[in-house]
């Protein structure tokens, strides 16, 4: 059933390519995320589970520190997401919640890219792409696999809103020109697909996205339930993928995008905090040690980088910059400038 929706192991090769430009140690990668080393040598030819690829996804996006992952030459920063969604908190229904996305991500991206269009039939979430500022090394083909990614993104985005979303999709439009090629990420949907149309389209019943929600609280709603919700989706319609058996990735994806509480984490991950200290301890692990870990690693770079000690610490999920400053000199037994100065880094406040 994995070849239903997944994709060619060259569609990793650009991620690959990105996390060795930027130096990333991409078989620590592949571990962290419990992936096989073995990706790195399959042949064209060989398949990998859509999940595994948004696991892969997700994880380069925080540290890269742009969700767009270089497609765009306006970069969003780790958390555009999560901003959008704490938008949605006053929402009646899922029309008002396509709209918030839409107006939030125009914002975000500087141009009106982004609609939602009422027809008597459906409720249409439109994205017209032509003049979207893509980086120039961007292929069509890249491109048009990206967006269609974005798609499953967004239908996921709704569905950690409201489960109403998960069969609401009535048909999809892409602006690839025909169904040919390596198309098999598209068996993610369960709904008729045009190719060849002049924007993306998803099409909404009007009953659901105009039916009363209830929106969930702000801790379900983030870039990280996201993937979680993607990866358990794509599972349920025999994509495979281990992205929901370790519970120590999952931790660690939280970790790295600043939800640093353990209450959070397993708010997110919908288990109790019983059920994920259990689960870590089985997998060898534990909180405090994977926080440690991830938030020490995720501080490092950060500061070497250049940024500033303060944004550092809000970055991190730290309530005051005080809190950041002891728990960076317990971990390293240096303070983030003292740190900086050994090591020859710009230090900013």
């Amino acid at each position: 059933m994995t070849d239903q929706i997944s994709v060619s192991s060259s569609r990793l090769e650009p991620l690959i390519a990105q996390a060795r430009s930027a130096n990333v140690d991409v078989l620590e990668l592949l571990s962290s995320l419990d992936l096989s080393p073995s990706l790195l040598t399959l042949t064209p030819n060989e398949r990998v589970s859509l999940a595994d690829y948004y696991r892969l996804q997700n994880r380069l996006s925080i540290l890269f520190g742009d969700e767009t992952l270089h497609l765009s030459t306006r970069q969003l920063l780790p958390g555009s997401t999560d901003f959008v969604l704490q938008h949605v908190h006053d929402c009646k229904n899922l029309f008002e919640v396509m709209r918030v996305i839409a107006r939030s991500y125009n914002l975000l991206h500087g141009g009106q890219y982004n609609s939602v269009v009422k027809r008597r039939s459906s409720v249409d979430y439109v994205i017209d792409d032509k003049d979207f500022p893509y980086s120039n090394d961007q292929s069509k083909e890249y491109i048009f696999f990206s967006i269609e990614c974005i798609l499953v993104f967004w239908h996921c985005m709704l569905m950690i809103v409201s489960p109403l979303a998960t069969n609401a999709v009535k048909n999809i439009q892409v602006r690839r020109p025909t169904p040919g090629g390596d198309c098999a990420h598209l068996g993610y949907w369960e709904a008729p697909i045009k190719f060849g149309a002049d924007a993306y389209r998803i099409s909404i019943d009007p009953e659901v996205a105009f039916n009363p929600i209830v929106i969930p609280p702000a801790e379900s709603l983030s870039s990280n339930a996201v993937y979680q919700k993607i990866t358990s989706a794509i599972s349920q319609r025999g994509g495979g993928g281990k992205a929901i058996k370790s519970a120590s990735s999952l931790v660690r994806d939280a970790l790295s995008r600043g939800v640093v509480e353990q209450t959070d984490v397993s708010a997110q991950m919908n288990i109790s905090v019983a059920t994920l200290r259990r689960r870590l301890s089985e997998e060898g692990t534990n909180f405090r040690e994977l926080r440690r870990e991830v938030l020490n690693d995720t501080a490092q770079r950060l500061l070497l980088s250049g940024r500033a000690v303060a944004d550092v610490s809000d970055a991190l999920g730290f309530s005051e910059f005080r809190a950041f400053n002891r728990a960076f000199r317990d971990w390293n037994g240096l303070t983030p400038k003292a740190f900086l100065r050994e090591l020859g880094g710009r230090i900013s406040d």
